[in-house]
């Protein structure tokens, strides 16, 4: 990406047939829209479009949310309603913060962490919930539980657990 103006940047990008059809496409689907076809115009779109689609998936956020069920007492999931309020709070991003004071910022890799371990019986509240980056979430997991903590083996119906090493 290159600067040209305060709000404009060059981006040059190399797609494949596919995608280039897709653009022509789209080009001609919102020409009462773009009547010039400016590819600009499309992809801005699109990527409004994609973001809204993805901030849905990940914090549940939606213009008129609906009344939920919860999740069950003792379940891992995490309430659409608390992803939405911690997905708001964190900005989307890590909120670690070093010991000099920097907070992360992170937006890449976001993942939800419970303060409590959910091992231990943390809840998934928008208090007991903050949003860490795979590296930071990754570290806390280590620092409770240790370096390469212990991995359920699975066993099959009926079968039991294989011995110990």
């Amino acid at each position: 990406m290159r600067p040209l103006a305060a709000a404009r940047f060059e981006v040059r990008v190399t797609v494949s047939a596919e995608a280039r059809e897709n653009l022509r496409l789209a080009q001609d689907l919102l020409r009462h829209a773009v009547p010039n076809g400016d590819p600009a115009q499309i992809i801005e779109r699109a990527l409004k479009l994609l973001v809204a689609q993805r901030r849905r998936k990940k914090y549940a956020a939606t213009e008129r949310p609906r009344a939920s069920r919860g999740t069950v007492p003792g379940s891992r999931d995490i309430a659409a309603k608390v992803r939405r309020a911690v997905g708001l709070r964190d900005g989307g991003r890590c909120t670690f913060v070093g010991k000099g004071g920097r907070r992360c910022n992170e937006r890449g890799f976001v993942e939800f962490h419970h303060d409590e371990p959910y091992g231990i019986g943390g809840e998934g509240t928008v208090e007991h919930i903050q949003l860490l980056c795979r590296m930071h979430n990754a570290d806390e997991s280590e620092r409770f539980y240790g370096h390469g903590r212990p991995v359920k083996s699975p066993t099959l119906p009926g079968k039991s657990p294989p011995p110990p090493p």
